[in-house]
């Protein structure tokens, strides 16, 4: 059977406990100030055998005000909550706070459990139509009120059965292959190690199994897992577990902690989500509010992005930002509610909808579309294929399935059948290694080649557009995605490389312009003696020009910045290398400049320009030839 879990809710003092100790026999008020106060402080778990012989968890949470937060963490497990109204009290401030914490976790179905009809058995009719009437105001689904008293045992029968015909109509949690443990309960045993507690969401573990705590980054290993008391191989999503593990301190799988798969978690501290503060049992919210984010067990501290009102009032919905003070292991349809201080504490609650969003500065900015989008993807059960190809649209340079996995909050193997039917559907294609939207790669492809055309037009000396230049521009920082990219240009005859460099197809080399030609020309009959830069720029030298000489050989730059012919250069530097090899005792530069027939002006950088490549040495004024440099270049 599918495990789920049933949860109590309701006012302090209303008989939760006693409720839950007459139906399972167990005293979920284990702890001695909880039996010392006579209140519930802590969560409490219960196994229950219901009358089908299926077996459920129990969790029984605090009432009072203060104890919100823990009331919050246990709501977020259940599937099935047991709204508890004292029959001599009738509906108080919390049992409307509780309601609508269970509207905002949407908790998937209630019952009204009418408690202490021994104490008021005139009133318990009414008082449980108007719990009825008050989960309906909250928009929580239940149509059901059974009355019941622990003292007597009155109506216990008829609340076992109507939570098992409950359960048997909730559908299985969704299984998307991430398996995460929101740990409630952390605590070391003699002889076992640490041991935690919590619902399991999303995957299943198994004894034995690699694991990761977050936010810590502890990992360890999975020695025991049990289920109300009893020792199992593996747990599927969905019920509450014990998990025993080695490698991993307590302390640092404190409450609030999640337990997952080594790689798994993508923590956060943006969120985009959906909010909504409902009629009853919440205060609503204003633009910028500083609030407590509760998200499965875990809390952070916040402040609220309003995109497009100023405040959210009860009763209305609305898109925001959260920005968290610390990292969040949130996915795409996580329930969350927001917390504040004062006699009403639940401001609002909703949904994530993107839990690795960019920062929204301006209500201009917002995108409501995706947004809009997202909610839809997110109704019911999760469109784990719909949020992929969100994902996927707003990359512009594409994601990787392991990627788009860790965003939606899925298994790669999942996510790949959901982007492969996109593809074969046409939103999305393939480049390389990533998925990228259809739109998006027609995009790139043209402004490619509309780039590559701009350069060549602008550099008509130069062989193309360098290749690194042009994928940074296209946003392409993987070497493989560009390589897909340039390609599929080339196959489809738009492009080609040449080198480090992107042409257009069919393109001819530059040719010799007539700036190129004069400058040259200059060059060779100037020989040693080259000119200066005045004489060149009046030429036609420009850099452009310049570039084009020096790549295809003609010129060569000399230290510190004149351009001499290549042929001259090359046969001085043959020539300075024979004088040095016939003079032992060294040469000046004097002696060179005369020897050599050049000005000292071009003399010096030539030298430099050996003297750099390790082809002579210098003692004083005199430059020497290295012998044992000759010996290199002999043995070479």
């Amino acid at each position: 059977m599918t495990e789920l879990t049933v949860g109590t809710a309701g006012h302090i003092d209303h008989g939760k406990t006693a409720l839950v100790r007459a139906l399972t026999g167990v005293d979920c008020d284990r702890l001695p100030e909880e039996q010392a106060r006579g209140m519930t402080i802590e969560l409490g778990f219960a196994p229950l055998r219901l009358p089908s012989g299926r077996e459920v968890s129990v969790v029984d949470v605090p009432g009072h005000e203060r104890f919100l937060r823990t009331m919050a963490v246990g709501a977020r497990s259940i599937d099935l909550a047991l709204l508890c109204v004292a029959a001599d009290d009738g509906v108080m401030p919390q049992t409307r706070e509780h309601a609508a914490v269970l509207r905002l976790l949407r908790v998937r179905s209630a019952l009204v459990a009418v408690t202490k009809q021994d104490t008021a058995p005139e009133d318990a009719e009414a008082v449980g139509r108007s719990a009825l009437e008050l989960l309906r105001q909250a928009g929580v689904a239940a149509t059901r009120v059974v009355v019941t008293s622990s003292a007597t045992g009155m109506g216990l029968p008829e609340l076992a059965a109507k939570i098992d015909e409950e359960l048997a109509a909730i559908a299985a949690p969704q299984d998307r292959g991430i398996p995460r443990l929101h740990v409630d309960r952390s605590f070391s045993r003699p002889g076992v190690g640490t041991v935690v507690t919590g619902v399991l969401m999303d995957g299943r573990l198994t004894v034995g199994q690699q694991v990761e705590v977050f936010p810590s980054g502890a990992r360890g290993r999975i020695l025991e897992l049990q289920r109300r008391g009893r020792a199992v191989k593996a747990v599927e999503p969905g019920g509450r577990l014990a998990a025993s593990l080695r490698g991993v301190p307590a302390e640092l799988a404190p409450r609030g902690s999640v337990l997952g798969r080594p790689g798994d978690a993508s923590g956060t501290t943006l969120v985009d989500c959906l909010l909504e503060s409902p009629e009853v049992g919440a205060s609503g919210l204003r633009q910028g509010a500083q609030v407590e984010l509760l998200c499965g067990t875990a809390t952070s501290r916040g402040r609220v992005w309003l995109a497009g009102e100023e405040r959210l009032t009860t009763g209305s919905r609305g898109f925001a930002q959260l920005m968290l003070e610390s990292p969040l292991w949130a996915i795409p349809g996580d329930r969350i509610i927001l917390r504040g201080q004062g006699p009403v504490s639940v401001l609002a609650g909703g949904v994530v909808l993107d839990a690795h969003p960019r920062r929204h500065r301006r209500w201009a900015d917002a995108p409501l579309d995706r947004w809009a989008a997202r909610d839809r993807a997110l109704q019911h059960q999760p469109d784990l294929g719909a949020l992929a190809v969100l994902e996927v649209g707003q990359a512009p340079a594409g994601l990787s399935a392991a990627e788009v996995g860790r965003r939606v909050g899925c298994s790669p193997e999942l996510v790949s059948a959901a982007l492969q039917a996109a593809e074969d559907g046409g939103q999305l294609a393939r480049l390389g290694p990533v998925h990228i939207d259809s739109g998006r790669l027609a995009e790139l492809r043209s402004q490619a080649v509309a780039r590559v055309a701009s350069y060549q037009r602008l550099h008509p000396l130069e062989p193309g557009m360098p290749r690194r230049q042009l994928l940074a521009e296209l946003g392409l920082q993987r070497p493989a995605v560009g390589d897909s990219l340039l390609s599929e240009l080339a196959a489809a005859g738009l492009l080609e490389q040449r080198g480090g460099t992107v042409a257009e197809l069919g393109s001819l080399p530059p040719g010799r312009t007539p700036q190129v030609e004069r400058v040259s020309q200059l060059l060779r009959s100037a020989g040693r003696l080259p000119p200066g830069p005045g004489e060149l720029r009046a030429a036609g030298l420009t850099r452009q020009v310049e570039g084009y000489l020096v790549q295809s050989g003609e010129a060569a730059r000399l230290p510190g910045g004149g351009l001499i012919s290549a042929s001259a250069l090359e046969q001085m530097e043959s020539e300075i290398e024979a004088e040095l090899r016939h003079s032992p005792a060294g040469l000046t530069v004097a002696q060179l400049r005369d020897r050599v027939g050049t000005s000292r002006r071009i003399l010096l950088p030539v030298l430099e320009r050996m003297e750099a490549g390790g082809e002579f040495s210098r003692s004083g004024d005199l430059h020497l030839w290295r012998p044992e440099r000759s010996r290199e270049l002999q043995c070479g």
